[in-house]
């Protein structure tokens, strides 16, 4: 992982790294008030060889290096049946052996003959009563060992002030970083386990195509279905303005005219960018149609407010014309709703009338947008797509999985679809942020004159082809 998919994986699940702190904090204040105090004091004990002053320098040196190698062996005493049984007389503490012996320990200074007893115990003044008891225990019993040394307490214990254990802040500490570590480990480690679709560059590559569009989350679309309807400086438009962008320069050569628009799985949204495509383009100066071919869950008419007694099937079984089942949603935007649901979808779909029928569009519109159904779940959106010039993928950010992905442009591919791009929907806002269009930008005159001379050179090259509005073929119906 990059740093960025780091950065995203810590914005996207702080909650659960924030918990884990939280916790591990919390079990360290909760340990360190169960934990009773305890005390350590500290006494010293030096070893002297007993080397003759007579004796000469290469000698005494000798002597002197040989006790500190063996200061720690002496130090291992400290645990030996004489010391306790000497600390006990001294004391009578009335603990145990092993009790006593629990609370003791030793330890020595390197390059110096000195041994360092240390005593614990929850009252300060007997962790230095048994420190300094179990240093004169450690006299008495090397003395019984060997005379070749003397040893002298040369730093009595003090009574501390202040506990050794529990340490409030230290334990905090560790809590605090071991819940960063423990919730950064386990965030990383969902985030990779994690399938579903979180970034515009995931969703291309596991698509293997170009991404075409950005549509951020907009808590007003279910009120405003047709984004440029929500007002100049709605975030949406601008988005869905960029896809019309980028399909028009896709690809030069072959510039499809035929676009189908489906997605893995049911509530992506395909439906939804189809219709705003269809109304970008329509408000771009093109004459478009919109084909709810999705036959099993049609949803373009309720959602744009028409009535959809006929539509598609209507004309597929020669019950009405073409031009008299299209509606009007706007000056040059066309709806072809479904019509009555067949109890065959795939077969009526795969027939050769559904060609004949978009090809008609064709002659009356510069642009033909089909909402298909689900890739995934039936065989409806892979026959729209296979007779569409290009289609577009959608993937709902946080929901659609890269299997779901990698599944759909496989189907696509069995049946020969050209698929022109993804598109990435309900990608959540970020603030201060003009990655993929999160924020609104305002486009001076310039900028827009540009895009509207590039507009209208599509147009007419769009008209130069043999397009002409829809009006002029009903008129020519009629006569």
């Amino acid at each position: 992982m990059q740093l960025r998919a780091y950065l995203r994986v810590l914005r996207e699940r702080w909650l659960l790294i924030v918990s884990f702190v939280l916790v591990a904090t919390g079990a360290a204040l909760l340990l360190t008030e169960l934990t009773p105090n305890s005390y350590e004091a500290t006494a010293q004990v030096l070893v002297s060889s007993n080397t003759p002053s007579s004796a000469d320098a290469s000698n005494a040196n000798i002597s002197n290096l040989s006790v500190q190698l063996q200061v720690a062996t002496y130090a291992r005493v400290i645990e030996s049946p004489d010391v306790l049984k000497y600390i006990q007389a001294d004391l009578h503490l009335g603990l145990s052996p092993s009790s006593l012996k629990g609370k003791l320990s030793a330890s020595t200074l390197t390059g110096v003959s000195i041994i360092e007893v240390h005593a614990s115990d929850g009252s300060a003044s007997r962790a230095a009563s048994i420190a300094n008891s179990a240093a004169n225990g450690l006299v008495s019993a090397i003395k019984k060992i060997t005379d070749s040394v003397s040893l002298f307490v040369t730093g009595p214990a003090d009574q501390p002030d202040s506990p050794s254990s529990p340490k409030p802040l230290l334990n905090i500490g560790l809590g605090l970083l071991l819940g960063l570590l423990v919730g950064v480990a386990l965030a990383v480690a969902r985030d990779i386990l994690d399938n579903r679709i979180k970034t515009p560059e995931a969703l291309s590559k596991d698509a293997d195509a170009p991404l075409m569009g950005v549509i951020v989350e907009d808590p007003w679309t279910e009120r405003h279905a047709i984004a440029t309807r929500a007002g100049n400086r709605n975030i949406r438009a601008e988005n869905f303005r960029q896809l019309r962008a980028n399909l028009q320069f896709a690809n030069v050569d072959e510039h499809p005219r035929v676009i189908a628009v489906t997605s893995s799985v049911p509530e992506e949204g395909k439906t939804t960018v189809a219709i705003n495509l269809a109304s970008t383009l329509a408000e771009a100066g093109f004459s478009v149609c919109l084909v709810d071919a999705d036959l099993r869950r049609p949803t373009v008419a309720k959602v744009l407010g028409l009535v959809s007694p006929v539509g598609l099937t209507s004309v597929l079984i020669q019950q009405i014309a073409l031009s008299d089942a299209l509606q009007h949603a706007g000056s040059t935007l066309y709806v072809l709703a479904s019509g009555p649901t067949p109890p065959n979808p795939s077969e009526v779909l795969a027939s050769s009338y559904v060609r004949d029928v978009i090809r008609s569009l064709l002659d009356s519109v510069d642009y033909v947008i089909i909402d298909t159904a689900p890739l995934l779940p039936v065989a409806d959106g892979s026959e729209v797509a296979a007779l569409a010039d290009g289609t577009l993928l959608v993937a709902r950010h946080g929901i659609t999985t890269d299997a779901n992905v990698q599944r759909s442009v496989q189907t696509l591919r069995r049946v020969d679809a050209k698929l022109i791009g993804v598109v990435l929907n309900r990608m959540p806002i970020r603030r201060n942020s003009r990655e993929y269009g999160y924020t609104y930008y305002r486009t001076d005159d310039n900028t827009r004159s540009l895009q509207e001379s590039k507009v209208d050179g599509g147009r007419r090259r769009a008209r130069r082809s043999g397009t002409a509005a829809p009006e002029a073929t009903k008129e020519g119906n009629r006569t």
